[in-house]
Formats: C-alpha cells, sequence, structure tokens
C-alpha cells in the first residue's frame, strides 16, 4: 500500500504565481519566535497568507513568572487571536505533527493537511529536571513552592538555599533573579538565611559580557550572596549538593533550571535532544522552504530576545522568498538581559565583542524583558492600554552617561507614580491605573507595593485584571 508521503510526493504543489494568488506562510508555535514572526512579515512584507498554528489561545511571558512568588503580578496573558487579528493573519488551534517538505505540506494533530510556501517550526522545548534532587523552577506551577519556601525562610524553617546552575543550562539569568530577590525579601522581613550561588559558569553569566558579570557579581556581593564559579553541581540528596569534582556543600533546599529538549517532528532533521539545525538565515538543513527559531534551534542560548532576533532573520528571509527585495539576512546575535532585582533593574547588552554594557538605566526602547524588535513594542502598547498608537519597533538606546541617564529615568518613573498617586486620591482608580501601567512600560516591572496597589485599584475601577 502506498505510504501517505509517497502519495503525496506524486501531487503538484500549486505554485503562486498567478495574479492575485496569495504566497501562504505556516507560523508553527506559540511563544515568543513564532509572535515575534508574525509581527515580522506584518510590519515589513505586509500581504502575505500568515496563518498561526498553535494549541493554546493565549500567550503568556514565562521571563517575568519569576516576579510572581515575591508580590509582584504575574504577567498578564494576551489572546493570539486579537494579535493575529491585528497582523492581518489567521489563528488555528492546532498543532504541526508532521512535515512532508518535498510536498511542502503539513499534517496537524486533528488530522488536517496544509499546504506552505514557508513554513516557520517554533515548538519550543520542553523542560526536564537538569539537576537531581534539586527544585525545579520553570515559572507557572513552580511559583507556588517557590513562595512556600520563601515562606519557610522567613519562619526560619530553611537556613541555608543554594541556586544551582547546572552543566546542561547555559542561560541563567532567571536563577540569579530568583537569588537576588530572595535575598531582599529575607532581609526585609529579618530572616536569617545563608544564600549560595553555584554554577558551572567562569563568570556570571558571561554570555552577556564582562560589564554584566561584574555587575552581577556586585549585586550578589551585597546581597550577601556567596558566589560559586567554576563549579558544575551534580545532585541533591541528604542536605547535600554534590558538585561534579566531588566536593559537598550543605543546603536546606536546592533551587535550579531546567534542561530542555525538543520533542520529535516526523519529517524534520533534528539532533541531540531534538534540536533543529539551520543555517545562517535560519533555514533548516535539508528542508526547502522551512525555517526554525527559538528554544528549538540549534543555538545553546535559550533567551527570548534571541528567539525573537532568529524570528526576525526567518521572517525576512521568508519575505526574500515570496518576492521582497532586500539583502540575504544573517543571525548576528545581540545578547539583551533585562535582569530583576527587587529594587531597580538592571539592564546588559552585549554584541559579540568588548565589553558589553551594564546599565541601571534601560539600553532599548520600550524596556521589555523579552527585547523583540516587534514583540516587545506590542506588549508595551497593549499593556499600557495604547492599543490604537502606532507599532513602532525596539530601539536600542546610545549609552550617555550612566548617572544621567538612571536620573532621567527614576524621574520619569517617579513622575508616573505621583500621577497615580494623585489620581487615586481623587478616586479615579481607571486613570491611575493607566499611570502605573505607563511606570510599568517604563521599569519592566512594578515595585511590589504598587503592584499591589493596581491589583486594589483595578478591583474599585472595575478594569480588567
Amino acid at each position: 500500500m502506498e505510504s501517505a508521503e509517497s502519495a503525496l510526493n506524486t501531487m503538484t504543489r500549486p505554485v503562486p504565481q498567478a495574479p492575485g494568488e496569495t504566497f501562504s506562510v505556516l507560523i508553527a508555535g506559540g511563544g515568543v519566535a513564532a509572535l515575534e514572526a508574525v509581527l515580522a512579515i506584518a510590519q515589513e512584507t505586509p500581504g502575505l497568507g500568515v496563518e498561526l498554528i498553535c494549541p493554546t489561545p493565549e500567550f503568556e511571558l514565562r521571563a517575568l513568572t519569576v516576579g510572581a512568588p515575591f508580590g509582584l503580578q504575574a504577567p498578564r496573558r494576551i489572546s493570539l487571536s486579537k494579535l493575529c487579528q491585528r497582523a492581518g493573519a489567521k489563528l488555528r488551534l492546532d498543532r504541526v505533527a508532521e512535515v512532508w517538505g518535498s510536498s511542502q505540506r503539513v499534517l496537524l494533530d486533528s488530522g488536517e493537511e496544509l499546504f506552505y510556501d514557508a513554513l516557520l517550526l517554533s515548538p519550543g522545548a520542553a523542560r526536564h529536571e537538569a539537576l537531581p534532587g534539586a527544585r525545579t523552577f520553570g515559572g507557572g506551577e513552580d511559583v507556588q513552592w517557590f513562595g512556600e519556601m520563601l515562606d519557610r525562610i522567613e519562619h526560619g524553617a530553611v537556613r541555608h538555599v543554594a541556586f544551582a546552575v547546572p552543566a546542561a543550562v547555559r542561560w541563567a539569568l532567571p536563577l540569579y533573579e530568583l537569588a537576588l530577590m530572595t535575598a531582599r525579601q529575607a532581609r526585609e522581613r529579618e530572616a536569617h538565611v545563608e544564600i549560595s550561588f553555584v554554577t558551572h559558569e567562569s563568570a556570571p553569566l558571561f554570555d552577556l559580557g564582562d560589564a554584566a558579570s561584574d555587575r552581577i557579581a556586585e549585586l550578589l556581593a551585597d546581597a550577601g550572596i556567596e558566589l560559586v564559579l567554576s563549579r558544575a553541581p551534580a545532585a541533591f540528596a541528604d542536605g547535600m549538593l554534590r558538585l561534579e569534582d566531588g566536593a559537598l556543600i550543605d543546603a536546606s533546599e536546592v533551587v535550579s533550571l531546567p534542561s530542555l529538549s525538543v520533542a520529535p517532528i516526523p519529517g524534520v532533521p533534528q539532533g541531540r535532544d531534538g534540536f533543529i539545525g539551520t543555517d545562517p538565515e535560519m533555514a533548516v538543513e535539508g528542508l526547502d522552504a522551512v525555517w526554525c527559531a527559538g528554544d528549538a534551534t540549534w543555538f545553546p542560548i535559550k533567551q527570548g530576545g534571541i528567539a525573537a532576533e532568529q524570528a526576525d532573520v526567518a521572517a525576512a528571509a521568508i519575505g526574500r522568498r515570496a518576492g521582497a527585495a532586500g539583502p540575504a539576512p544573517t543571525f548576528a546575535p545581540v545578547v539583551r538581559g533585562a535582569l530583576l532585582t527587587g529594587d531597580e533593574p538592571e539592564f546588559f547588552r552585549f554584541e559579540g565583542d568588548g565589553a558589553g554594557t551594564a546599565s541601571t538605566a534601560p539600553l532599548w526602547w520600550p524596556p521589555g524583558k523579552v527585547a523583540g524588535r516587534w514583540l516587545a513594542p506590542y506588549l508595551a502598547r497593549e499593556w499600557s492600554g495604547g492599543e490604537n498608537d502606532p507599532l513602532y519597533p525596539l530601539e536600542d538606546l546610545t549609552v550617555g552617561s550612566e548617572e544621567k541617564d538612571a536620573a532621567r529615568h527614576r524621574e520619569a518613573l517617579d513622575l508616573a507614580l505621583r500621577f497615580a498617586e494623585v489620581d487615586a486620591e481623587q478616586n479615579d482608580f481607571d486613570a491611575a491605573v493607566r499611570w502605573l501601567d505607563v511606570a510599568e512600560r517604563l521599569n519592566v516591572t512594578l515595585p511590589r507595593e504598587w503592584s499591589q496597589r493596581r491589583i486594589e485599584w483595578r478591583e474599585l475601577s472595575g478594569a480588567e485584571r
């Protein structure tokens, strides 16, 4: 009996050359890379027939969940239907189950088959325990147990917490955030706890450059956190964190980050742990008219800003395939990181050479947690009530005097918070909430006390959470 793929291979692939026929783009996924690609195509190559294939109807920025255990508001969800409508794309609640590259078709979980002229795979990656015996923080449901651990610290039931980065984890910024915010909350609540940060890295977040590494080491020292470098943790059991060199560290709790793998996608060449190889234009090796972006790619840094950059390259390549003019894009990563500390966020940028840049003032605008060229402005616009404002691409800010830049940033933030307070005193809670949304847009996230006020003021105004 003839296989389904063989039968498909004998079919004639419709070529969209006729006048009025639309170039069909399928984007598989619902994370940062997929949404960035939808927005990038809409802004830079409008008129293509884009369809987003995703099993869930909403998007949540997972990178912001680290603040939830500390009283910072959990990230709001956005409607994928609304985003697609604004971008002139379609949304299909389904999942790509198999790719038939020779006939340019995909099979969906629902059993439907779709043709494509261009396919962008952004399936993300599954999370797994990377450090046996440790607690693994990946956002979502992990917020609850981390909050319970903070309560136990406050009541003296936890005497030593180790935050541990095993060799399988390359991008550890969320763990640094958790460690710094844990230390800050313990200090504020006069809880006595020892905190260690144990990592295989030769310097904190070396992917962000020397300036970031030096600043993070300084923040850890100021917070009283012991930093152990170039020592990979291996396992945690019986109150002891064992390192790969055999050394033991006494600890009540150990918190780590997950390792990642990509589920098999029949028809797509995949390497170790399922990751997908691409060329510099993010085209999948071994397939024609197929690209990949995000955590599923071979690139070792798994980070939202990097995923968005890959999506921009893929979107531009797809536009060229559809006939758009312009130079061939290539992936040349710029690593941007916004570090939540429980106080003012820290901003880092590294372009691959030199020391990089570290600043308490934003290094890009809008200063989103994930620095996507189009997704960051879209989220900032949606979350600050400016849905009808024009959408401008993310812009890197030049560094002047850091003290002056930081002072101007603080003045703007304080002004927005002051206006919010004045409006609340006049019982105009709707306006007060809008000012807090503006403050959040300026500062990545709101300080804890203001986050709580926004919840209360939303309830008083009847505004949607």
